[in-house]
């Protein structure tokens, strides 16, 4: 991948959200902290260079779990970001990266639901990372069953809402505000990708991602912990690798 495909992708996924701050600043909906959010923007940009630098030479040929040193690559990305931001803000410790094991009162039977929801997603033809149909070696159900959930979930709804919150103030309106850029980065990184030297578009592609990412941001939110989004989200790529 060229330095000017690159350039163009991180345009494509961060122009929405910085569009979206950018308004609601003018329109005295939020504040807006440069700093943090160019510490947002920064923090993708590293954790996404981590992982290209790391995938297979062939890896659309392969089945997901085939991404085992690029998901490795990442997750250390993302938990050396965390350390070197931790508790620089408020909002940047471990209840609000939402890593606790407690969950918010009354937050388990919307969480359930979410599962349910986020496997049958996974289980629609044409998904976002769809399998070949067979079974998965015992690496392959290790894989699925670890690290997806646990290195996106840290990115995305941890680390990426957090540093957005303090981007637009850290209230309570600027954490709604940063779950829906923090989507918008997640659905439009997998649905905007590089092809072949060029950059591929996949419209259905973002509208599901779009929709699991809505999910997981909703249990993020109600429950206050990763735990439940990261086993949503391993349960998701294990359904669409069986389907």
């Amino acid at each position: 991948m060229s330095t000017a495909v690159a350039l163009i992708l991180f345009a494509c996924w961060w122009l929405p959200p910085l569009v979206l701050a950018l308004v609601l600043k003018v329109t005295r909906q939020t504040h807006l902290d440069w700093r943090w959010f160019g510490a947002a923007a920064a923090t993708y940009a590293i954790y996404s260079l981590a992982g290209h630098w790391t995938l297979p030479a062939d890896v659309a040929s392969l089945p997901a779990e085939a991404r085992w040193y690029s998901r490795i690559a990442q997750l250390v990305t993302g938990a050396v970001i965390a350390f070197a931001l931790w508790k620089r803000h408020r909002l940047l410790d471990a209840k609000g990266l939402g890593l606790t094991l407690r969950q918010n009162p009354g937050s388990l039977k919307w969480s359930l639901l979410g599962l349910v929801l986020l496997v049958a997603l996974g289980l629609m033809p044409g998904g976002m990372d769809a399998g070949s149909g067979d079974v998965p070696g015992p690496l392959g159900w290790l894989y699925h069953l670890t690290l997806p959930g646990i290195e996106e979930e840290l990115m995305y709804r941890g680390l990426e809402v957090s540093l957005l919150s303090a981007a637009l103030g850290g209230t309570a309106k600027a954490i709604g505000w940063a779950a829906v850029m923090a989507t918008m980065v997640f659905a439009l990184a997998h649905g905007i990708f590089p092809s072949g030297g060029q950059i591929g578009v996949n419209v259905f592609m973002i509208a599901y991602v779009a929709a699991a990412g809505t999910i997981l941001m909703g249990m993020r939110l109600r429950s206050g912990s990763l735990v439940l989004p990261a086993v949503g989200h391993n349960l998701i790529g294990l359904a669409m690798r069986l389907a």
